[in-house]
């Protein structure tokens, strides 16, 4: 695949930022594992926990059952299980997973809000999540040139919707990559395999005509940039959160 590095590159600094958190997980889901890019490095950093990896695409779990590693070979058949699933019904029970990890699954999300209540559903109180995904500055260049893509989220909205899920204290951040391409087809063939856009409402989408994509690859300049904006998102589940049907609200009672 073209983009490995990438997904490697995120991998090894998205759990970098879990040296700062303390956590002995005993069942870790790699949620949206794909290829299984950070899996090594979750089972090197936890050792004796449960790796389970989810991805909803049967296709490419499949041929990662067979052991095809070293690390296959050591790592404990029972400390790791495959499961075929949907994010926004994670076939897990509710308050069964210690440790909540996505790596660049949210472009493949329509649904965001939806995505991170499920994510705190299966989590277990004293729970810890970190999850990365492409922010709003994204591709930014392709869409001067007049290029639609995904509607990226903005790193406060994250932080928004977090705290609206119930979580207390979430902390984002984000950091920059800028890839550098010759032609505007290595680009777009790449942006494919990140998957971005894959989310996408329809309305969002724009039909070009072979002339309109002519000149627009005419607007591409060699050795031209592409700016992804990666933000990773981590923190606790520290308290359960009390689900009241719409248009209730909890009133606190105290005691002179």
């Amino acid at each position: 695949m073209a983009l490995d590095f990438i997904f490697k590159e995120l991998a090894t600094r998205v759990i970098s930022r879990l040296d700062y958190i303390k956590l002995t997980p005993h069942r870790i889901l790699d949620c949206g594992s794909g290829l299984g890019f950070d899996r090594e490095l979750l089972a090197q950093k936890y050792p004796e926990s449960l790796l389970i990896e989810l991805d909803c695409a049967l296709e490419i779990l499949r041929p990662q059952l067979a052991p095809k590693s070293k690390w296959s070979l050591w790592r404990k058949a029972e400390s790791r299980q495959f499961v075929c699933g949907d994010a926004y019904h994670l076939p897990l029970a509710s308050a069964s997973i210690d440790f909540f990890y996505s790596n660049l699954l949210l472009p493949y999300i329509s649904d965001i809000p939806a995505f991170v209540c499920e994510m705190r559903r299966v989590m277990a109180l004293g729970g810890a999540f970190c999850f990365a995904g492409l922010g709003v500055d994204s591709l930014k260049e392709l869409r001067a040139l007049g290029f639609s893509s995904y509607r990226f989220p903005d790193m406060h909205d994250i932080g928004d919707m977090l705290v609206d899920a119930g979580f207390s204290n979430p902390v984002v951040d984000t950091e920059y990559i800028t890839l550098n391409y010759d032609d505007l087809q290595t680009l777009l063939q790449d942006i494919r395999l990140l998957g971005c856009g894959a989310a996408n409402d329809s309305s969002l989408r724009r039909n070009l005509t072979t002339r309109q994509f002519s000149e627009l690859a005419a607007g591409f300049k060699n050795k031209s940039k592409l700016t992804l904006e990666v933000f990773v998102a981590h923190g606790w589940k520290d308290r359960n959160k009390i689900e009241l049907p719409a248009g209730q609200n909890v009133i606190n009672f105290q005691r002179n």
